[in-house]
């Protein structure tokens, strides 16, 4: 068993890293879907853009995901409903069946080769007290002018389930790669951003031992690294998944989550006349999280995996992205964050925001993405325990019991260490530059991970995943 994603499997071309000082109209920070998408929708528009990426594009949470390209998304309908009301969950719908049809598109115009298959989505629940919910979804859909059938699912063994065509599932490090061949001139890999500096009309970011100008900054990080004036950290929350590869006899041409409290999502993939079934199961607040090794024991129990790995998501208190602007009146500072687990679809239509930004034009979803959009009573009675989830976090790098790391200080550093196998010690700092939240040793995957804001670190400190700029490398 391989205890990483599959799509890490694929070749990852890897490109220059920033090599002198540039100025360019447009700075991209991050090369996950988010960043490239923006970058590839402002070089269609004539837009001069570059783009940063810490280490390798699509090497972070997209390459970590079940990799869905579909508008049927588990309860995010009936939540926003509920938090804002029909008009709003129906904006949304009819933002993510135009990503899915952008997606569609690119793939088509550009002949990226990434598994692109067309497969049905189905909403499901095993749950008698969830068919009521799952009827209203089912309406909502209809009501929407979404071509929906309430039914049966064999193939679920039996469960009721509402399910939509036009919806996709593909590879998204080969479509990382595709877009990388379009755009590489465009593209620096290997190159940290440290600093940003607003100057009168341009923004210096250094970026290695680099300065490049621009007149606009969009951070298309998976978590930003700053904390002011947007304060993520209380309008949101981390979650963690578990996810695994396991060989099928057959492709399925579908694909499918629940509705029920311990989350199942699933699809299948052809890669080589092997055929995968892809299964997430169990998905929790990342400040919950006390053992990790232990949750995968739990999720390597459902199947015989060929590989298995972790994934994060941030799931936003009101169930929309954060797309647009970090301040209010300046539209030179942006954003695009905060998908809820739906980052193909919210990444896509991200990109066109931002693009539409920058270039002056009107967009209808500008408003429902907006990062300043007005706080009801609904978000605020979430920021308590936003802010408690982030304490517990804060202190699991002192309470923490795993037997395989022990907490220390050597020359009055705290620090965390970790013996592997073959009797080795790994000293790392044991506290994440981000915010100073404590750490966790993922033994399976050999990281660790913040669980206050998802940054992570691989067995010696090196920094793979932000928001963290920093190494927690112990300096002897």
């Amino acid at each position: 068993m391989k205890n990483n994603s599959l799509w890490l499997d694929d070749e990852r071309k890897k490109l220059k890293k920033i090599d002198r000082d540039i100025e360019t109209e447009v700075l991209v920070i991050g090369g996950g879907i988010t960043g490239l998408s923006i970058l590839y929708q402002l070089n269609k528009n004539g837009v001069n853009a570059t783009l940063v990426e810490r280490n390798i594009c699509g090497e972070g949470v997209t390459s970590r995901s079940t990799a869905k390209i579909t508008f049927l998304q588990e309860k995010l309908y009936m939540n926003i409903r509920k938090f804002e009301g029909e008009k709003v969950a129906r904006d949304y719908l009819n933002s993510q069946i135009e990503a899915v049809n952008i997606i569609k598109n690119i793939i088509a115009d550009e002949k990226i080769a990434c598994d692109l298959e067309e497969v049905d989505s189905i909403l499901f629940t095993n749950n008698k007290k969830n068919y009521k919910k799952l009827r209203e979804e089912y309406n909502f859909l209809l009501k929407s002018n979404v071509n929906a059938k309430l039914e049966r699912i064999l193939e679920l063994h039996n469960s009721l389930g509402v399910r939509v065509k036009n919806t996709y599932v593909f590879n998204p490090v080969k479509y990382i790669n595709g877009l990388k061949d379009i755009l590489s001139k465009n593209i620096f890999e290997n190159s940290k951003v440290t600093d940003i500096k607003k100057n009168d009309d341009f923004y210096t970011t250094k970026v290695n031992d680099f300065l490049i100008k621009s007149k606009y900054v969009i951070v298309a990080t998976h978590y930003p690294y700053f904390v002011f004036p947007f304060v993520l950290p209380i309008k949101s929350h981390i979650e963690k998944s578990y996810l695994g590869a396991v060989k099928s006899k057959n492709f399925k041409s579908f694909s499918a989550i629940n509705i029920d409290d311990n989350c199942i999502s699933m699809r299948y993939y052809k890669d080589k006349g092997v055929n995968y079934l892809i299964y997430l199961y169990g998905s929790y607040k990342s400040s919950s999280v006390t053992d990790i090794k232990h949750n995968f024991e739990k999720f390597k129990s459902k199947y015989d995996f060929e590989y298995i790995w972790s994934n994060k998501d941030i799931i936003t208190d009101d169930y929309r992205p954060y797309i647009g602007k970090v301040y209010k009146n300046d539209s030179t500072f942006l954003i695009s964050t905060g998908y809820n687990t739906w980052g193909m679809t919210n990444a896509t239509i991200g990109s066109i925001i931002i693009k539409d930004i920058i270039v002056n034009k009107k967009n209808k979803y500008i408003s429902l993405f907006d990062p300043n959009r007005c706080i009801n009573l609904n978000r605020i009675v979430n920021f308590p325990s936003n802010l408690y989830g982030n304490a517990k976090s804060f202190l699991k790098g002192l309470q923490n019991n795993q037997s395989n790391v022990r907490y220390d200080k050597i020359d009055g550093k705290s620090v965390a260490i970790y013996k592997d196998s073959r009797g080795k010690d790994h000293i790392v700092y044991n506290k994440c530059p981000h915010m100073k939240c404590g750490i966790l040793f993922n033994e399976t995957e050999l990281t660790w991970d913040c669980m206050c804001h998802g940054s992570r670190f691989d067995i010696d400190g090196r920094c793979i995943e932000g928001p963290s700029n920093f190494d927690i490398t112990y300096d002897k």
